[in-house]
């Protein structure tokens, strides 16, 4: 059952290359998946703030997520949230 959803999910991501290299004029990574409307009726410079804040946001849960990892190894201890 997993490898049938990882499977969809590389098909979804291998056409979404396939457009992107075509010239499809998609950026990559914009599945067009905007079901609350966020950006709707919003400024070019309007969307890339929030972008930007959403690549800000994501860095900042990696380096989080670096540190709970880090102390698990250091400490000798069970790796948290298990």
């Amino acid at each position: 059952q997993m490898f049938l959803w990882f499977g969809l999910a590389e098909v979804i991501g291998t056409v979404a290359l396939m457009q992107t290299m075509s010239g499809s004029g998609r950026a990559p990574g914009d599945y067009g998946l905007d079901p609350v409307g966020f950006l709707t009726d919003k400024s070019e410079e309007e969307v890339n703030r929030m972008k930007l804040r959403e690549l800000k946001n994501g860095r900042l849960a990696m380096l989080a997520f670096s540190g709970v990892v880090t102390q698990a190894v250091l400490t000798q201890g069970p790796f948290p949230y298990v």
